[in-house]
């Protein structure tokens, strides 16, 4: 497959919007707010796009030779497939080295953001330059973005501080015209005090009423879907996440 330079990823905003599932994610590589890869073969009916998280969706028909070299992505680059037919996920499976994640999407149905105070010592900040280079771990703004600049200009997050430490935030994960997906992560020695809750209902009073908040995680992960459903999510879909075991 080939790789189409980032000055001609507009014109597959067709092919994005034709995925059905966790849209945010192509729409934000093709709409050029996050950083992204799209590869397609020759005649261009199979499309790939791939997020700076390496979150990976394809749009248009597929050979099993295609399959194959996806495949190979995700061995030898960690690539991480997204797809919700049952029979691709399968062929995965057969090629080997891999696994199969089941996601769960959500949706957000309300028109305001839920009121969630901080217990006491706790406080909101933006996150700014400098916090954008202090979060680490799995699930960070530096992981979904390319550099401070671009998500300064097209993303946005709200950390809770305990003193001069940040403990727990929420930021965009992915953005797109009209969507943004919410990631979320709490330091260990800080959870289950409902920061990452105020932390993620601070984030989406700043979304509203400009965008729709999004909310995807792994099946598995109980502790972000009772979040997600805390906030007022609904859950409306599901997907499968393939990479490298």
């Amino acid at each position: 497959m080939k790789e189409i330079p980032v000055s001609e990823h507009s014109r597959f905003l067709s092919c994005a919007e034709s995925i059905t599932f966790c849209r945010v994610f192509p729409l934000s590589v093709v709409e050029g707010r996050q950083s992204g890869c799209i590869y397609t073969n020759e005649s261009e009916s199979l499309i790939l796009i791939r997020h700076k998280s390496n979150f990976t969706f394809m749009s248009g028909d597929n050979s099993e030779a295609e399959l194959r070299e996806i495949h190979e992505l995700i061995l030898s680059e960690s690539l991480k497939f997204l797809c919700q037919k049952a029979s691709i996920a399968q062929k995965f499976l057969q090629y080997g080295d891999v696994e199969l994640v089941p996601r769960d999407i959500y949706s957000y149905p309300h028109e305001k953001a839920p009121e969630i105070g901080l217990p006491d010592g706790f406080a909101l900040r933006r996150i700014d330059e400098e916090l954008f280079s202090r979060l680490t771990g799995r699930v960070a703004p530096s992981v979904y973005w390319n550099s401070y600049e671009e998500y300064s200009k097209n993303g946005c997050g709200i950390c809770v501080m305990h003193g001069n430490e940040p403990v727990s935030w929420a930021f965009s994960s992915a953005v797109s015209s009209n969507e943004v997906d919410i990631g979320i992560e709490t330091a260990e020695a800080h959870r289950h005090r409902g920061l990452a809750l105020a932390a993620a209902a601070a984030l989406i009073k700043d979304i509203l009423p400009e965008k729709c908040p999004a909310w995807t995680c792994q099946r598995s992960n109980l502790g972000s879907a009772r979040i997600a459903e805390r906030l007022g999510f609904v859950k409306r879909d599901e997907c499968i996440l393939i990479r490298k075991k």
